[in-house]
């Protein structure tokens, strides 16, 4: 009986770390190429960042559906540092965004059935799994994950995505 309760529990455990964590999500090579950009977004807070966003094809289809999105669904975010004035304020390009220096850091947000089901409840988004890359390695970036999970929480009538109007617009809606 011992030996059957430790084997369970082993599988317990081996099961929810497949089901959770970032290093489920690969990262997404030739996304440039094969994803659609759909959104570049200004944050003019004090992160003065500029973020281009781009989709994979399971998720432009699927956002004409409204959310959730498809199981499948990958959305990458470039984030970049602005490229700042002699005041220290984001120098705004002709099309409005900041102008982008360095690539920051690259997140992708990847939506997969049964993913997910191994977070609390306080701040599981539905199938979505969070991971951020370095930008030129392209090497999963180790850091405490559960701040992106709070940050989309409360996004839940749209499937967690902060960019899903522009995402749905994108894709014909």
């Amino acid at each position: 009986m011992r030996c059957v309760l430790s084997v369970t529990v082993a599988g317990l455990v081996v099961s929810s770390v497949a089901f959770a964590g970032p290093e489920l999500i690969e990262f997404p090579e030739g996304y440039r190429d094969s994803f659609s950009q759909y959104a570049t977004v200004n944050r003019a807070d004090e992160r003065k960042q500029v973020v281009k966003i781009f989709a994979n094809d399971v998720a432009l289809a699927s956002a004409k559906d409204g959310a959730p999105l498809d199981s499948g669904s990958i959305l990458v975010m470039e984030i970049y540092k602005a490229k700042l004035d002699a005041d220290e304020n984001p120098v705004v390009g002709a099309d409005g965004f900041f102008e982008p220096a360095e690539m920051a850091v690259i997140a992708v947000m990847e939506s997969r059935a049964g993913w997910g089901e191994d977070y609390p409840e306080e701040i599981r988004n539905g199938t979505w799994e969070y991971a951020m890359f370095d930008p030129e390695q392209h090497t999963l970036i180790e850091r405490e994950y559960q701040s992106c999970f709070e940050c989309h929480k409360p996004l839940d009538q749209v499937d967690y995505v902060f960019s899903f109007d522009a995402l749905s617009e994108a894709a014909g809606n």
